[in-house]
């Protein structure tokens, strides 16, 4: 049973509840013969109460025993923000070694952050009079009395608490040498410099051990009752033990419920985690008072970080302060546990509560400073986004520099890296704005930083942003701004494939930027929804957006806006089958790119300048752009378009033979699609390896994979990928003497493709089914698809994608002893290559590759690229 407050004070200890499970009792030392469960002691014994609702720490416990076990290391150092739990698991490993531990077991408080700290020779003393000797025995001189001590402990089996140290000098001379003595450490500083010791980090609880911990304090019916509630008071509690402590105690009075709307406040949060003698708050304000001035000041303003973690820079523009002494500050509050590190290297968080608490104590500070203090940090965040934004952009010669402090900025990757780290501070920042009534600033930030979100592809942050962005339209209605950030909203939905919703979007916006009358409005709107058309098929009426675009933007003078008409024309092109415009259209762009500086606008020129060289039977020279492409969205580190790139390289490396090259990119694609949650790019990468693996006559691998990409596309809607992905199945179902299962799917993906106007799908899944029908001796059923094929990509299809089908159409006919419509075709097929003779080797390397004979001067030699 625990001890009651009463009888500690007569005994002269005193109630500290600051970091433990329950009290802990400190004061004179006082040997018991038996305590806690039966267990008996015929030793000095000086140990505080064992914890009865002691819970978790499974992971830690194992650890210590290791520790243990280990040669010279029986200093067991246990560190943590205040309020974890430390003490508890001291005394329960104490408790649970004791046996082994046969000269005793000792307890002492140092009081390390308190103003008087107990000295080291102190807890000599009493030790040497716990273990027997003699007060006239102990050595007064400091000297003399560590030469006693460590004779006497040398070769005794104690365990020793050393509770709250506060320095390595207070812990060392404690230290018993011979290494029988097992000293178990606790503090709320990580005491680095401690020799010889194994550190451990005490965290937090997680769910099940908050659960479980509440259920030992209270009762498990009280929690068991409504396990909903309990799970809300420990995430309110941050699941710090010392919160669920009194949380525990307060639920003695309380319904789970009403404790869970009190804590629900976060006004009134650290009010509310009070009991008795037991306050979250006091704990916390021992470690705050042992910081230095400035390391209290910059901890208060800390708290103003409306994000997740922050690091050295936004920790110097909050405090005024330079790189090195903000390193300094960071450091010293990392060791005294008030922040601790974040998943991202040189970055820190708070603890909810810790942050709960520094918010209170920096409104106690002037409005003068505090006031100082934020603008500060959001100067710093709109003015970093912006030239972050810049240099992604290939615009930093507009970037006039600011008097107040910004982020340090040269290059694309430090650009990158910035939004990396701050985009969630400064998404935040937009709100913080609004709230001191600067929504111009808000909306320039939203702006600058929804665009930067799209350069590095990260797409929860561009979210984040936008959604904020359309708050403001609401509440500041500002014509220019609601088309800017609406437009953001509609790229956002194009990248993450759902077209239909961008496309309406996108043509409400358009006139919308009609009625405004500004001409840079109308143009992006014209590009926009020019686009869109593209997305969706609908080339024809793509084209005279996109011309309206680009006549406005010359008008304008806008240079990097005339190469993205330019671009999005060349699109067009490229759509319609016309690759010689659609390149000179791309190579206008990415000349434009360079001039400007825009890298991530000349990498996407690049690869589908790839693309459509490849659409020609230039495959080396689509791999070279799409290396060079690669390179550059790799330094950005925009996942979606490594992935992009790697995927069209795959191909390109695949119509050059080099199977394995391309299928081991397509690998790696898939897990790089899982890390950055594009769950469709996942699946297509596993639908383009298993077409890969089918060639490889990996079937088995293969037909696992499609079975994967199919469950998942089906399950997102994507109707086009799916399609794609039933068609890449088509040759192993063939293979496989699946005839009809394989022109079922192939049925139902033509059928997707031309409702959605992507002829080119199309002509090739008729193109493919014409050639397998003709290796089972479907004759008649080969050539009618090789027809439609040529019937329906007659003036539209790439020269490369027209010549194949050709060709195709060439073979089947002469295999069907059919001389007129080989002439006829033959005759097509040499147009074409008579125009692109680069495309004829390629041609006639793949279908001899595949097994089919190529007749007799229907395509000739054909010149080596």
């Amino acid at each position: 049973m625990r001890s009651s407050k009463t009888i500690a004070s007569a005994t002269g200890a005193a109630a500290v509840g600051n970091d433990n499970n329950g009290y802990i009792f400190t004061g004179p030392v006082t040997f018991q013969s038996e305590v806690g469960r039966g267990r008996a002691w015929n030793s000095p014994h000086s140990l505080p109460p064992e914890i009865p609702d002691f819970a978790g720490r499974n992971r830690e416990i194992s650890e210590i025993e290791i520790g243990i076990s280990s040669v010279n290391r029986m200093v067991i150092l246990v560190t943590g923000k205040p309020g974890v739990g430390k003490t508890s698991l001291a005394l329960h490993m104490a408790y649970k070694v004791a046996s082994q531990y046969e000269d005793g077991a000792l307890y002492a408080d140092l009081r390390g952050i308190e103003s008087n700290p107990a000295p080291p020779e102190e807890i000599m003393g009493r030790f040497l009079a716990g273990v027997g000797v003699a007060e006239d025995e102990i050595p007064a001189s400091n000297d003399a009395r560590l030469d006693r001590y460590r004779r006497e402990f040398a070769s005794r089996k104690v365990v020793m608490i050393l509770d709250n140290a506060g320095s390595e000098a207070q812990v060392r001379p404690l230290i018993p040498p011979g290494g029988e003595a097992l000293v178990l450490v606790t503090s709320r500083s990580n005491l680095s410099g401690l020799e010889a010791a194994h550190h451990l980090f005490l965290d937090v609880f997680d769910d099940d051990s908050s659960l479980t911990f509440l259920r030992n304090t209270v009762g498990a019916g009280v929690v068991d009752g409504d396990v909903s509630s309990a799970c809300k008071v420990g995430s309110l509690c941050g699941y710090l033990p010392l919160a669920l402590r009194i949380a525990g105690n307060r639920l003695r009075t309380v319904t789970m419920a009403e404790l869970v709307e009190e804590l629900t406040d976060h006004r009134n949060r650290l009010e509310a985690l009070e009991s008795g003698d037991l306050a979250v708050r006091a704990a916390f304000n021992l470690s705050f008072r042992n910081l230095g001035k400035s390391v209290r000041n910059s901890l208060k303003r800390l708290s103003l970080v409306p994000g997740g973690d922050f690091g050295t820079a936004l920790c110097g523009a909050l405090s005024d302060s330079d790189e090195r002494s903000a390193k300094s500050v960071l450091r010293k509050l990392s060791e005294a546990n008030l922040i601790e590190a974040s998943p991202r290297a040189g970055r820190y968080r708070f603890h909810d509560l810790i942050r709960l608490y520094a918010q209170e104590q920096f409104e106690r500070d002037s409005s003068k400073k505090s006031a100082a203090a934020s603008s500060r940090m959001l100067d710093w965040l709109s003015y970093s986004a912006l030239k972050a934004n810049l240099t992604l952009n290939g615009q930093i010669g507009r970037f006039e520099s600011p008097s107040v402090s910004i982020a340090e900025i040269g290059s694309i990757e430090e650009a990158a890296a910035w939004i990396a780290e701050e985009a969630a501070n400064a998404s935040a920042a937009i709100d913080l704005l609004l709230r001191v009534g600067d929504s111009d600033r808000a909306k320039a930030l939203a702006i600058q930083l929804s665009s930067a979100c799209e350069v590095v592809g990260d797409w929860q942050a561009w979210e984040d942003v936008v959604t904020r962005g359309i708050a403001i339209t609401e509440s500041h209605p500002d014509p220019l701004f609601d088309v800017l950030i609406l437009s953001s909203r509609v790229n956002l939905l194009r990248y993450r494939r759902e077209f239909q919703q961008a496309l309406d979007l996108a043509s409400r916006i358009y006139p919308r930027a009609q009625e405004a009358k500004d001409k840079i409005l109308l143009a992006n709107a014209a590009k926009l929804l020019g686009c869109l058309r593209v997305d969706v098929g609908d080339a024809a009426g793509a084209q005279p957006l996109l011309e309206e675009s680009l006549s406005l933007s010359k008008e304008l003078g806008l240079r990097h806006a005339i190469g993205q008409a330019l671009y999005n024309l060349g699109t067009v092109h490229r759509a319609s089958g016309r690759a010689h415009e659609a390149i000179a259209h791309f190579e206008q762009d990415l000349e434009i790119c360079i001039e400007v500086g825009d890298a991530s606008g000349a990498a996407e020129t690049m690869n589908t300048l790839a693309l459509t060289h490849m659409e020609i039977g230039e495959f080396s020279k689509s791999e070279r752009y799409q290396r060079e492409a690669l390179k550059i969205f790799e330094s950005v580190g925009n996942p979606h378009k490594v992935s992009m790139v790697c995927n069209d390289l795959a191909i390109s490396l695949r119509h050059q033979g080099k199977a394995q090259d391309a299928l081991s990119l397509h690998l790696e694609d898939i897990e790089r699609s899982r890390a950055c949650g594009n769950v469709s790019g996942e699946a297509l990468a596993r639908a383009n390896a298993a077409v890969l693996l089918v060639e490889l006559d990996r079937d088995a691998e293969a037909e696992r994979l499609f079975e994967q990409a199919v469950s998942v596309l089906s399950a997102l809607g994507d109707e086009l990928r799916l399609a794609r992905t039933l068609l890449g199945q088509m040759s192993m179902l063939f293979k496989a003497g699946k005839a009809d299962l394989a022109l079922d799917a192939a049925s139902k993906a033509i059928e997707v493709f031309l409702r959605h106007g992507e002829v080119r799908d199309a002509v090739s899944a008729h193109e493919n089914l014409a050639l397998a029908l003709k290796d089972i001796d479907e004759g008649e059923r080969a050539l009618f698809h090789a027809e439609e094929a040529m019937r329906i990509g007659d003036g539209i299809v790439s020269p490369y994608l027209r010549g194949a089908s050709c060709l195709a159409a060439v073979i089947i006919c002469d295999d069907l002893s059919r001389p007129d419509l080989v002439a006829k075709y033959v005759t097509e097929l040499r147009a074409i290559t008579d125009k692109y003779p680069e495309m004829i080797s390629h041609l006639r390397k793949e279908y001899e590759g595949e097994g089919w004979a190529v007749p007799d001067d229907s395509i000739g030699d054909g010149a080596v690229e």
